[in-house]
């Protein structure tokens, strides 16, 4: 049997340890940005290039900044805001203008106080007036007196779990919370409340958004209840007709980077051959918030897509 020296086995041990290191650091160190409702998302660092709008505020992945621009990738739901999801094991890369980022929370912010409370965490969309702060989140408009840390990247949000009960609040209803902060629900917001109990002022709730919770006191009146209301289900998608191979690399129809599959992707689009390469129509949902449907044109090496096989 073969020993190895206790020396040798230590520095192994200590090399893997940090590399291990050096891999929690690199996850820790993602930061994630905001893009603008009405921006483009370009295949290129440049006006003229191709590119599709996204109609709502969307978070993505920051990857680096190149001047005037940022390249971004697409993440998985949840995030504080809604996203852009190509299909399922792709990841794409786009540019957008810096201007077209908005500012968010770049820490959480927390208030307790005799009045509730109140958790925001980092990438709530914020706006600052010229006298406050306006947090937006999940229907909800949280007026702040007192200026938060705000910029325009956030670390990685743990997205609280919601519960509702069968209540909500009605649009226009307010709260007020410690520091002066001031809750309000927008018109036409579905806002669930996850507790209520009777108090003397009015209905102490609980609210649980996925980035946003508070507890206050509003009117007995403004606790509503949900009303469920059947609809037809919707079609489900077409059969997969190709399938691109896991790994794939994926380039925008005029050959520039467009991101990876980070597992196989089925496609139910023909597609079409462009010399040695064969090119897609992928549809891009937006997840969490109502929107027209998207969608582009990606392209990978002809020998990394095959038919599926109940093609």
């Amino acid at each position: 049997m073969r020993h190895v020296p206790c020396v040798l086995l230590a520095a192994t041990l200590s090399a893997c340890a940090s590399q291990q290191a050096v891999a929690t650091r690199a996850r820790a160190a993602q930061r994630y940005v905001l893009v603008k409702g009405g921006a483009m998302l370009r295949a290129r660092p440049d006006e003229a290039a191709p590119g599709v709008a996204v109609a709502s505020p969307s978070t993505f992945r920051r990857v680096r900044e190149r001047g005037p621009w940022v390249e971004v990738e697409t993440v998985a739901a949840p995030q504080c805001n809604a996203v852009v999801a190509p299909p399922a094991g792709m990841r794409l890369r786009f540019y957008v203008r810096v201007a077209d980022l908005g500012e968010v929370l770049s820490r959480a912010l927390t208030l307790t106080g005799p009045n509730g409370s109140l958790t925001a965490l980092p990438g709530v969309a914020a706006h600052a007036g010229a006298t406050t702060v306006e947090l937006e989140h999940a229907g909800l408009r949280l007026t702040l007196a007192q200026a938060p840390s705000m910029g325009r990247e956030h670390p990685a949000s743990r997205a609280m779990r919601t519960s509702p009960r069968a209540e909500r609040l009605a649009p226009g209803t307010s709260a007020s919370l410690p520091d002066g902060v001031v809750a309000e629900v927008a018109r036409g917001a579905a806002v669930y409340v996850s507790s209520r109990r009777a108090s003397i002022e009015g209905a102490r709730v609980a609210v649980v958004a996925p980035c946003v919770r508070f507890e206050g006191t509003v009117p007995e009146r403004a606790v509503l209840p949900v009303i469920e209301l059947d609809v037809d289900e919707a079609e489900g998608d077409a059969a997969p007709r190709w399938t691109l191979r896991r790994g794939a690399a994926l380039r925008w129809p005029d050959g520039a980077p467009a991101g990876r599959a980070t597992a196989a992707v089925e496609l139910s689009d023909e597609g079409r051959a462009v010399g040695d390469a064969r090119c897609f129509r992928v549809p891009l949902r937006v997840e969490g918030a109502a929107g027209p449907a998207l969608a582009t044109e990606v392209c990978v090496a002809a020998a990394d897509a095959a038919r599926s096989p109940s093609q």
